[in-house]
């Protein structure tokens, strides 16, 4: 499976990529060197995309600093960057900074962003986010599915190629018994024949400790969607540890696989160790 990305790029998902996710809420601390340097940090520890403007469930998204993160991170990484926002406004300046990926949580449907992306040759990830929570007596997997036919319906008819489209059906408002459910019917979403993002762990609510304060749990369900060979892309904050559990994952599987891939596979491990052995060794200097 591959997706189409501005300047005739091509992604091919023979293996699972992690997106290192960079959260900016109101009154945030960190300056954009700050920022930058994190960015930089998750291409060292293996992302292979950057998404900027990621919202934690029950906060504020600063979004005027967004413009100007994006530019600096732009110029400072070689890996597509992705924006978080259902902005037009925000949408239309960091199409034109450059940005790769626009991923929406309410599938573009803001008045007058269809037309901004329309013309464009960025990806688009669709993520659903309910307004309000889902109940355990719903069905999550049908809500999240109708969600995805109506907004790639509406893309499609906009003229945005479906070679341009990712989903990703992970859902923070919604009981740990509805999530898990979700994540073990990946498979249910294999129909939309759409590359696949999975959220894990995205900055889960305070409230809600699952896959957040529990790493082993977190690693485990990496792996799993890595495994099940549904999911393109894992978005999250927990990039060196994510990175190296699928990493290690793939190498295993993978061995009677081409050599060619196997060897990609254990060139990032090997650039994934020299990265954490720098950062450890930088840490105990201060």
């Amino acid at each position: 499976m591959k997706l189409r990305l501005p300047k005739d790029k091509i992604v091919d998902f023979s293996f699972t990529k992690v997106m290192g996710t960079i959260a900016l809420e109101k009154d945030d601390p960190r300056s954009i060197d700050d920022l930058v340097m994190l960015a930089t940090t998750y291409v060292k520890a293996g992302a292979e995309f950057i998404e900027i403007g990621a919202k934690r469930y029950g906060s504020i998204v600063d979004e005027t600093r967004i413009p100007s993160v994006v530019g600096a991170i732009l110029n400072s990484v070689d890996v597509p960057v992705a924006l978080n926002s259902n902005s037009k406004e925000i949408i239309e300046q960091c199409i034109n900074a450059g940005v790769s990926m626009i991923i929406t949580t309410d599938g573009l449907s803001s008045e007058g962003v269809l037309d901004v992306v329309k013309n464009t040759d960025v990806a688009v990830c669709l993520s659903y986010s309910p307004k309000e929570k889902i109940t355990d007596d719903k069905d999550v997997v049908s809500l999240v599915s109708e969600f995805f036919y109506e907004r790639i319906d509406a893309c499609l008819e906009a003229g945005i190629s479906r070679k341009q489209l990712l989903i990703d059906p992970s859902v923070v408002r919604a009981p740990i018994r509805a999530r898990l459910k979700l994540l073990g019917r990946l498979d249910s979403f294999r129909s939309f024949a759409l590359p696949m993002c999975v959220a894990l762990p995205h900055k889960i609510p305070q409230d809600d400790p699952f896959l957040k304060e529990n790493r082993t749990l977190a690693l485990t369900t990496a792996i799993f969607c890595s495994s099940a060979q549904s999911v393109q892309i894992i978005r999250t904050d927990d990039v060196s540890q994510i990175a190296l559990a699928i990493g290690f994952w793939q190498i295993m599987s993978n061995k009677t696989k081409p050599y060619r891939l196997s060897k990609t596979i254990i060139r990032r491990l090997r650039d994934l160790r020299d990265t954490l052995r720098d950062i450890k060794s930088i840490g105990a200097k201060q």
